[in-house]
């Protein structure tokens, strides 16, 4: 027999949200997202709708769901999307066009930032490097910087990001188990900006998992991406979701119950734990701890190693 939709009392339950014991249709499923993601960015404080807000969309569910929420959930608030093309064969640019496409249809302004286009370097060119085994680690690094050139290019308010529940609360595990209390701070919703002309970043999908995700998008029918990343198989994120799921098995409340007790504990260790003193990068003049910044340091490591294959 058909399970009747616990909000509206007349569809049939597609959806089951185990933390909320709701068995939604697809409609009240959709009304129920959108409503979550705007309480997550009311209780955070996380912007206010006189400010513009970029999103960083990289082209998967759930960069892809965070800006057709936030369209939906802020008819009026100025949204901006934000793309980075790694320059990976098939894969960017199949990202790219699903990005396109989603912006096209939300009326939405796009700004992509193309790694070979603008640098002359591709993620695959770490391959050369030390960070051979690491692509994702530098991919990263690379990715951060740039999101934050473009919000400053586009003078964007609030740096929206994808983080969904279950990449917060895994990272906030593993950093709490090898004692990155350093890292462990910077997953907070709302992180201030570094310096002064950069944007806020905040975390909207912090209480959303990514199935929740997943089924926005197939239910509001938002077009995201359909492959994978060729560098991200078998790295340890990849480990360690594997292993933090097995944790979570039989509790639908353990992604929440981590998340809670970190954000209660994040107060305490920014008491204990000293703030980086920030100087501007010689390079690009972005916050650094040195004086020479990550980002900077692997574009000159990529492009060096080039060249060497270039004279060899």
């Amino acid at each position: 027999m058909p399970i009747t939709c616990r909000k509206c009392r007349s569809a049939n339950a597609e959806v089951y949200i185990p933390y909320a014991r709701l068995s939604l249709c697809p409609k009240c499923f959709l009304d129920f997202y959108v409503r979550r993601v705007k309480r997550t960015i009311e209780d955070f404080s996380m912007f206010t709708e006189d400010l513009t807000v970029g999103v960083a969309i990289s082209g998967g569910k759930d960069s892809a769901a965070l800006l057709h929420a936030l369209h939906h959930a802020y008819p009026n608030l100025r949204l901006v999307a934000l793309h980075v093309n790694l320059g990976i064969p098939k894969y960017s640019a199949h990202c790219q066009g699903k990005v396109e496409e989603l912006a096209k249809m939300l009326d939405v302004e796009l700004h992509v930032f193309n790694l070979y286009k603008e640098l002359k370097i591709r993620i695959g060119d770490f391959e050369k490097t030390i960070f051979k085994k690491k692509i994702c680690s530098a991919c990263g690094t690379i990715k951060r910087h740039i999101f934050e050139e473009l919000a400053r290019k586009t003078k964007v308010d609030v740096l929206a990001t994808g983080h969904n529940l279950d990449d917060v609360a895994g990272i906030m595990f593993n950093n709490f188990l090898y004692g990155h209390w350093d890292q462990l701070i910077r997953l907070k919703p709302v992180l201030p900006p570094l310096m002064e002309g950069f944007a806020v970043k905040v975390k909207p999908l912090i209480r959303i998992s990514e199935n929740e995700n997943l089924l926005y998008c197939l239910y509001a029918d938002v077009s995201f991406r359909e492959i994978g990343c060729p560098y991200s198989k078998g790295t340890s994120a990849k480990k360690r979701t594997k292993d933090f799921n097995n944790l979570s098995k039989n509790n639908p409340y353990f992604r929440h119950q981590v998340l809670n007790r970190f954000l209660e504990l994040i107060p305490m260790l920014e008491n204990i734990h000293p703030k980086t003193v920030l100087v501007k990068c010689q390079v690009c003049g972005f916050p650094s701890s040195g004086s020479i910044c990550a980002f900077c340091k692997r574009v000159l490591l990529v492009k060096n190693t080039i060249d060497n294959d270039l004279v060899v």
